[in-house]
């Protein structure tokens, strides 16, 4: 069907004044290869569908990315199969819950649900043997939206070292068989494609096999076609918003009941569909590549503490505005008493619908009344709390000084604010803001307490999480430059009480930056993150190993009776990290160069200093011929290998 008069069609279907209208559903389907070869495809998976859902069609339409963004807009098309890039540009513009299912393609009988990238060349091209070859050169691909035919290769170029924008010469094609057609033809020197574009034209008989070239091949278990990449989840199956929940079960049903034997798969050349897979490696590569919807990073600005925080600092800020009232109102109670009723009738309003849990207590500690917030903080219904003492909210976290300097000032100022631990019904202890304040008679008598509750469990575990980011290694988990200063000056106040030692050890690994060149970043990074781990284990729970960055680490040894008491952790050091680490069927080997700096009471020291010392010693290591140690002051008598 041409395009024109298959857009004239979804239109038809859409038009509100025919009698169809609400019995056609429209599948948009991303062209990434010819039109004629898409529709053949997928022609009969829409036929297929349409079977399976009673009173309902499904029309196909085959477009580029940027119609059926149009159509998106305009709510022409109401199912969708993109790649799983593009899907995530729909989903952060549209009010998506996530994809529907996830395309298992199929090859010779095995089915697969990932794809990757195709990085290839002229046969016999020896020009170009790996990824760095191709700088400068001309390459072909299907398009700067396409996850097989431009991201996966762009992400392998970029952890090559390449700039994927800057360093290569980019002819868009516009389809995965032009691709190929402009390789043949010469007119690139390299060419992206998609997992199982090569074996589908070859099969066509469009492409002998022999004639192009594979660049930098995975060999990966139990996956059929070539490829040059790491593998995403395949196309998602997407259902836009405007489709009913009951006819989204009956196509969730029909996808996945889709056999691999059924006529409509095997013109797809799919295996079915399977439940929809997790695609954070995608957004990974997106976020990693700057792509839409990751192109632009803004700020951690107050403004975002704001819009994420707003219910919760205008709860706070509305709860401390109703003490303020009720406290004004309480004092003012003997000129004001002929408005009682409509003042309480106000307090009765704001006491109901206020966000912020609202006790009342006599001074004894009974409660007498709850609000509706308070109920869905504690757990507790108003009939299971009134009349039983405060004290069952306890969670017995606080000791006895704490509530003595509580009451103290309650009894001083006649209210309190702070933040206490207390539990809820099922027994989850929680962190909570309490303010109370005492409501007292003409006398001077304490009458009732008010208490005003806030949940802040939220706020205390976006604080740690803060609070760990800033003090520890994102790869290891280890302490950072900034926590292992504070430990190392914590340790060297305790030596100076105590009259001890301590010796910090400088540790950088030998030979690491070959692994990275060799294997990659990943495979390093999870080197780095094995060895952290066994010097981890060497070290006593007194002891701190903080990683620096890159391949540098420092270990603080305390407790020390003499300088000789560290030579046994450093033998230990030295071999755990030289001994071989296999990761993936690789087997990876390093060793270490320590540099060891002592440090006594009667030193007089800075702990940078110390550092420095320790970090020239273990240069001195490293020019003696790595794999040992030295140590600040004796450095030509203390070397150990």
């Amino acid at each position: 069907m041409r395009r024109g008069g298959r857009w004239l069609l979804a239109c038809l279907g859409w038009l509100p004044g025919l009698v169809m209208a609400e019995q056609t559903l429209t599948l948009g389907l991303f062209a990434y290869r010819p039109e004629a070869v898409m529709e053949a495809r997928y022609r009969p998976l829409a036929d297929y569908l349409s079977d399976r859902l009673p009173d309902h069609r499904v029309e196909l339409a085959v477009m580029t990315l940027d119609e059926i963004e149009e159509a998106i807009r305009h709510r022409r098309i109401d199912l969708l199969m993109t790649n799983p890039t593009h899907y995530l540009q729909v989903r952060s513009r549209n009010s998506l819950t996530g994809a529907l299912a996830t395309l298992i393609s199929s090859q010779h009988g095995q089915s697969v649900s990932s794809l990757g990238g195709v990085i290839l060349k002229a046969a016999g091209n020896d020009a170009i043997q790996q990824l760095a070859d191709l700088e400068d050169r001309r390459v072909a691909i299907p398009g700067r939206r396409f996850l097989g035919g431009f991201h996966t290769q762009a992400f392998e170029l970029q952890q090559a070292g390449l700039d994927p924008q800057r360093d290569i010469q980019v002819h868009v094609t516009g389809s995965h068989d032009a691709v190929v057609k402009a390789l043949l033809a010469g007119e690139v020197d390299a060419g992206f494609v998609r997992t199982g574009i090569i074996e589908r034209l070859v099969e066509e008989g469009r492409l002998a096999p022999g004639q192009l070239e594979v660049l930098d091949p995975q060999r990966l278990a139990g996956f059929p076609f070539v490829v040059s990449t790491r593998l995403y989840p395949e196309w998602p199956f997407v259902v836009l918003p405007q489709v009913a929940p009951e006819t989204v079960r009956r196509v969730a049903v029909a996808l996945f009941t889709l056999g691999p034997d059924h006529p409509a798969a095997r013109a797809a050349r799919i295996a079915g569909f399977a439940p929809p897979q997790d695609y954070l490696p995608v957004e990974h590569l997106a976020r990693t590549l700057r792509l839409p919807p990751f192109d632009a990073m803004p700020a951690f600005t107050w403004r975002d503490i704001w819009d994420r925080y707003r219910g919760i600092l205008l709860g706070l800020l509305g709860g401390t505005a109703l003490v303020i009232v009720l406290l004004v109102m309480l004092a003012r109670r003997n000129r004001l008493l002929r408005h009682q009723r409509e003042r309480l009738s106000l307090l009765a309003g704001v006491f109901s619908h206020s966000h912020e849990g609202v006790m009342i207590t006599t001074p004894s500690g009974e409660i007498r009344e709850v609000n509706g917030a308070f109920s869905q903080i504690t757990g507790y219904a108003r009939e299971e709390v009134v009349g039983r003492n405060a004290r069952l909210l306890s969670a017995r976290r606080h000791d006895s000084g704490f509530y003595a300097a509580f009451w103290k000032r309650l009894e001083e100022r006649g209210h309190w604010d702070g933040e206490v631990w207390n539990r809820r019904k099922n027994g989850e202890a929680y962190p909570q803001r309490l303010t109370i304040s005492a409501i007292a008679d003409e006398e001077g008598r304490v009458q009732r307490y008010v208490g005003l509750i806030s949940d802040i469990t939220r706020v205390k575990q976006h604080e740690r999480q803060l609070r760990h980011a800033a003090q520890h290694d994102a790869l290891t988990g280890l302490p950072n430059r900034l926590l292992l200063a504070d430990r190392l000056r914590q340790a060297m106040a305790q030596v100076d009480r105590n009259d001890g030692r301590l010796a910090v050890v400088f540790v950088d690994l030998d030979g690491f930056k070959a692994v990275n060149d060799t294997h990659g970043h990943a495979l390093g990074d999870r080197l780095l993150v094995t060895l952290a781990g066994r010097m981890q284990e060497q070290l006593r729970a007194s002891d701190t190993l903080a990683r620096l960055g890159g391949d540098e680490f420092v270990a603080v040894l305390t407790g020390l009776e003499s300088p000789s008491d560290v030579q046994r952790v450093l033998d230990r050091l030295l071999e755990v990290t030289s001994r071989r680490v296999t990761l993936d069927g690789v087997a990876l080997q390093v060793s270490a160069s320590l540099g060891v700096a002592h440090y006594a009471a009667a030193d007089e020291v800075e702990a940078d200093l110390l550092l420095r010392r320790a970090d020239q010693a273990m240069y001195l290591a490293k020019e003696a011929g790595k794999h040992r140690y030295r140590v600040f002051e004796a450095c030509a008598l203390e070397t150990r290998g």
